[in-house]
């Protein structure tokens, strides 16, 4: 039986990745790396490895790239706690980037107030959070804020943009994913794990309705993804 179950997981393993349900219906209006300076030093919290790549773009060629994150791991270049990053000195960094990870520490604000800190006069901070989305813990999972919310976690930097970036449809398809593969996991995790990769293949297509209705004027009222775009003020 052992090695039926292995011979089983070598072939799921082997099948394509299901397709995402994410689908960005736009992008803020404003993209933080181009606002940055020549030579540019940008802090990717919470990152892993992903050295800064996201749906707005590469960071410039000339930029230098710190990956931080609270545990070691392939790509990191900083250990730190982003609740107290002490040894990044106060006005040193050009930009801030943290895609999905607020809604994972303890204390948002406290973070948020961390990145103000360090970053400079005039630099640039770009946060990406969920509203609308599943429990997922790494190493846990405590907040959500809406498009509105964001703002006023924000709200000591100058705002560029705001608002949210991934409409109803791909909102709905993410939660429909998760709901089939809970109700047809019959209190099995694996098999939960297993539903989830089938129904992204079954109901991948509901995210594309996004291309119709995420321009809607109703369409903020189910969203994921709210982001900010703002600027440390020259005055603090």
């Amino acid at each position: 039986m052992t090695a039926l179950v292995q011979f089983l997981k070598r072939i799921y393993h082997a099948l394509p990745e299901p397709p995402s349900s994410y689908f960005a219906f736009k992008n803020a209006s404003v993209n933080p790396y181009e606002l940055l300076p020549p030579n540019a030093t940008i802090f990717d919290i919470g990152s892993k490895n992903a050295r800064g790549d996201y749906s707005f773009g590469l960071p410039p060629k000339d930029a230098e790239v710190i990956c931080v994150d609270i545990e070691d791991g392939p790509g990191v270049d900083l250990i730190a706690d982003a609740h107290d990053m002490v040894d990044v000195a106060d006005n040193s960094v050009d930009c801030v980037v943290t895609i999905s990870t607020l809604e994972h520490v303890r204390h948002p604000t406290k973070v948020v107030s961390e990145i103000h800190r360090i970053l400079k006069p005039g630099g640039i901070v770009y946060i990406n959070v969920p509203f609308m989305f599943p429990f997922h813990a790494d190493p846990d999972d405590y907040y959500r804020f809406s498009s509105r919310g964001i703002e006023i976690l924000c709200e000591d930097f100058e705002k560029l943009d705001s608002g949210f970036d991934r409409g109803p449809a791909s909102s709905i398809h993410h939660l429909l994913v998760h709901f089939f593969a809970i109700l047809f996991s019959f209190n099995s995790k694996t098999l939960y794990g297993i539903n989830v990769d089938l129904f992204k293949w079954l109901l991948f297509w509901v995210k594309y309705l996004d291309i119709l209705i995420a321009r809607f004027k109703v369409s903020y009222v189910i969203h994921t993804g709210s982001y900010f775009v703002g600027r440390k003020r020259t005055d603090f």
